[in-house]
Parts: C-alpha cells; sequence; structure tokens
C-alpha cells in the first residue's frame, strides 16, 4: 500500500520511495504512469505549504504571547521582594545624600565669611530644596504601608528647610547675625527630626523583613 512518502506501481504494486523521482519501476522495469509523477509534485506541494502554514502559525503564535506578555506587565504591579518602607527608601536616600552636600556648601561659605560666597550657596540650596520638596512629596504618596505616615513628615521636614533657608537668604549673607543663627538652628533641629524618621522607617524596614543597612547609605549621614 502507497503511503505519503511512497507510490506503488501499477503492474508489480511495488512501493517507490517519492524521492526516487523513477521514471520505472525497479521492480519489474513497468514504467511508472506520469499519474504517479503528478500525485508526487502534488504531495511535495502539499507539503511544502504545510511547512509555510506551520511557521506562520507559529510565528503568529509567539507575537501573541509576547503582546499578552506586555499587556500583563502594563496593569499588573511590579513584583518585588523588598517591601514598601524598603522600596521608598531606595528612592529617598540619594535625594537624603544630595541634602548633606547642599548643607555643607552653604557651612563652608559661612565658614570662610565671604558674603557673596555664602549668598550664591544659599541661592543654589534654595533651588535645589525646592525641587526635592516635589521629589520627596511624590515617594511620600508612593509609600505604602506603616512607613507612608513617616515619609509624609520627612516631607515637611524638607518643607522646613526650604522656609529655614529663604531665612537666610534675607540676611543678606551675614553670617554672624542673630537672623542667620536662628536660620541654622533650625536647620540643625530639623536634621535632628529626619534622622529621628529615618530610624524609625529603619524599624519598619526591620518588621518588614529587611535590612536597613541596605538602603539606608553611609552617605546619609544617619546613625540608627
Amino acid at each position: 500500500m502507497a503511503t505519503g512518502l511512497t507510490e506503488q506501481c501499477s503492474a508489480c504494486g511495488a512501493e517507490i520511495p517519492l524521492e526516487a523521482r523513477a521514471s520505472f519501476c525497479p521492480a519489474c522495469g513497468i514504467p511508472l504512469t506520469p499519474a504517479s509523477e503528478g500525485t508526487a509534485d502534488v504531495q511535495r506541494s502539499t507539503n511544502r505549504w504545510l511547512a509555510i502554514l506551520a511557521v506562520v502559525a507559529m510565528a503568529g503564535a509567539l507575537a501573541l504571547g509576547v503582546a499578552m506578555w506586555r499587556l500583563i506587565r502594563s496593569v499588573s504591579p511590579t513584583v518585588s521582594d523588598q517591601g514598601p518602607a524598603a522600596e521608598a527608601m531606595d528612592e529617598f536616600a540619594p535625594i537624603a545624600e544630595d541634602w548633606i552636600d547642599e548643607r555643607e556648601d552653604v557651612d563652608n561659605e559661612a565658614d570662610a565669611g565671604d558674603r557673596d560666597g555664602v549668598l550664591l550657596a544659599v541661592d543654589d540650596a534654595v533651588a535645589w530644596t525646592e525641587i526635592a520638596v516635589e521629589d520627596v512629596s511624590e515617594i511620600a504618596v508612593d509609600a505604602d504601608g506603616d512607613s507612608a505616615p513617616l515619609y509624609q513628615r520627612l516631607v515637611a521636614v524638607f518643607d522646613g528647610r526650604l522656609d529655614s533657608l529663604r531665612d537666610l537668604e534675607t540676611t543678606g549673607g551675614a553670617t554672624v547675625s542673630t537672623a542667620w543663627m536662628a536660620g541654622v538652628e533650625r536647620l540643625d533641629a530639623l536634621g535632628v527630626e529626619s534622622d529621628e524618621l529615618i530610624c524609625q522607617i529603619a524599624g519598619e524596614m526591620r518588621d518588614e523583613g529587611d535590612d536597613p543597612d541596605a538602603h539606608i547609605t553611609p552617605a546619609m549621614d544617619v546613625d540608627c
């Protein structure tokens, strides 16, 4: 009996492979009919089309899978192996580090005693803190869990720093004035408050199974 890979001689019934493309039966020598050759061509053509359709179907399935994966990623929250307190701290840490630099610039210029340098440092710190307040506010809005109120209080800390820096601007760089001293004292007090809040957030990180030291960086200059 002929299969999809062979044809049968009409005279002796021998199975002849299609790939042989024989004109005569190798068993009995009888010429094969044109119909057999035509059947072989049809079979080969059919096999080619089936292969093409299979490739197209696989490509379509792959494209659909990628599209579904992208859709799921776009509507599903990102899965993280750390708690919300640690996630928010990873965003807050660079801001806290930059604040240390801004404050040091102001203090260094004040120690140098050059009014123009002092005013320039304060102006830079004001401009930076205006942006920082917005950034910390966004972090606080996105924060989840028990640490969320603590991040909200850090927003208030940065608001207070901005107000204090603006007060320093009004002194004209007179670092020995009462107004300057009062502004610096407020900044120091806000620094203490910030450190306390960060340490409370560190406690929340421990409760959530995270290591605070992996998220509160040495450059933040906080000792919990």
